[in-house]
């Protein structure tokens, strides 16, 4: 398996090719459609929009004093780059057999491309919702440079993931139609719908599945975006007659979950790269 710094030298001296693949994922997207990248901006607020009619609505999922919409877009946004970089990852390599067999060039560029397009999708996305986040959370300049540190974790995680998946599938193929399951769990095991406080607070052993919904990285990366775009999101306290106090407004995370996310970012990536790298001498015969 060759060294990290001749394989970054040679992603650097094929960046080319990277740079077409990149703009062949975002033109194919959406392909045919009559919006195009409006469907970046729209999907997050048809989606917002629902889960806040189904949770916040008709289930009345305990907030406090909040608001749900900009909680759920705070860490959705984060959860749709994860998940449609793995799921579109993980067929990838099988998808683009015909240019693997035919030409020499590092794999890893078929899920950076990917993973890195979606970035593109995420970017628009914080872009469009950013005015409500200001109007409801305030303006928080001061935050900026975590955010983007923030952002640069979450890709690595993602990265590291999507290539996990994207080797594992070219051997096995069910994979791709298990996938959509476990994101689905997934998903619902990620506090995006709901806070680790409401889980902590509702449940009468809340703290024990606190403890057990944070053995899933995701969770760490949903906090440290709730908190940086939206703020500490208390429960509902019964014994106060008025109602909730409000919640805190966006702030810097504690460092556990700085610590947690980048350790998770590090282990992810160089695992689903090691697993990759070595994988990818196999990849022409297989697909």
């Amino acid at each position: 398996m060759s060294s990290p710094v001749a394989v970054a030298t040679e992603v650097w001296q094929t960046r080319e090719l990277l740079a077409n693949l990149i703009r062949k994922e975002l033109k194919v997207r959406y392909k045919g459609s009559a919006l195009g990248f409006a469907w970046s901006m729209i999907t997050p607020l048809a989606l917002a929009a629902i889960f806040t009619l189904v949770f916040a609505t008709f289930l009345r999922i305990p907030f406090g004093d909040g608001n749900f919409t900009v909680f759920f877009l705070a860490g959705y946004l984060v959860w749709g780059f994860f998940q449609n970089s793995v799921m579109s990852s993980a067929g990838s390599i099988i998808a683009n057999g015909g240019l693997i067999s035919k030409v020499y060039f590092p794999r890893e560029l078929i899920p950076m491309s990917l993973v890195i397009a979606q970035g593109v999708h995420l970017l628009i996305g914080l872009a469009v919702v950013s005015p409500l986040f200001i109007w409801e959370r305030g303006f928080h300049p001061e935050l900026l440079p975590a955010i983007v540190v923030a952002l640069l974790l979450v890709a690595l995680f993602t990265a590291g993931v999507s290539m996990l998946f994207g080797a594992l599938t070219v051997k096995f193929r069910d994979l791709t139609e298990l996938l959509p399951v476990v994101m689905m769990a997934w998903f619902y095991l990620t506090p995006i719908i709901y806070s680790i406080e409401t889980i902590r607070g509702a449940a009468s052993n809340g703290d024990t599945w606190v403890t057990v919904l944070r053995v899933n990285p995701m969770t760490w990366f949903a906090e440290l975006f709730h908190t940086l775009l939206y703020g500490i999101a208390l429960p509902l306290d019964p014994s106060n007659p008025l109602g909730s106090p409000p919640h805190p407004p966006p702030q810097i995370p504690d460092l556990a979950t700085w610590g947690v996310c980048t350790l998770c970012a590090a282990l992810a990536f160089v695992f689903g790269y090691v697993v990759f790298r070595r994988s990818a001498s196999s990849f022409a015969k297989q697909v």
